[in-house]
């Protein structure tokens, strides 16, 4: 396993490890929702798994939300996070706008990733993650929300992911609030 932590002027150190989970969430800029229309998140999706596969990574969970997204990977090269975001944020950026006839510049804000700590840490995550679009009242009833890998999830393991969701209870999950309300 592969461990550097990179140094930043003006920010804290950045642990990046090789073969390693992270979570993963970004904005659009001054969380405008660009991404409202099914097309703009079918189009972040497609590239989303078009990236992982090119890099190698392994995508666990994923939501795509009108104006932000989360997902949660493991991934090869840690050194490559700063490229696969920057080429994720500017090919989808490209295509939405270009698909949707926007103008809006700045598209997305930034990005946040957080190393994932412990077993606890990856399910408190995963089930952050699906819960997403009941938290921010998209839906009442994740089978309702077809934008991430909940169906997926449910279709493969339904009786695991309801103790999973009973265990760590995603609406009390708090530590990733300022994240997701930046």
């Amino acid at each position: 396993m592969g461990l550097t932590i990179k140094k930043y002027k003006h920010g804290p150190p950045h642990w990046l490890i090789d073969h390693f989970y992270y979570f993963f969430t970004g904005a659009t800029y001054q969380k405008k929702r660009l991404l409202a229309k099914p097309a703009a998140k079918n189009i972040f999706i497609q590239h989303l798994f078009q990236y992982v596969k090119k890099y190698n990574w392994e995508l666990l969970e994923w939501v795509v939300l009108d104006n932000h997204y989360h997902f949660l990977a493991k991934v090869s090269r840690a050194a490559d996070i700063p490229r696969f975001i920057n080429t994720l944020h500017k090919t989808t950026a490209f295509h939405i706008k270009k698909t949707l006839h926007l103008t809006v510049k700045p598209f997305w804000y930034q990005y946040w990733d957080r190393c994932i700590r412990n077993e606890k840490h990856y399910n408190e995550t995963a089930m952050y993650i699906l819960y997403n679009p009941v938290k921010h009242g998209y839906v009442d009833n994740l089978d309702d929300y077809p934008f991430s890998s909940f169906q997926t999830r449910k279709e493969a393991e339904e009786s695991e992911l309801r103790a999973k969701f009973r265990l760590y209870q995603p609406q009390n999950i708090d530590y990733y609030d300022g994240i997701d309300n930046f």
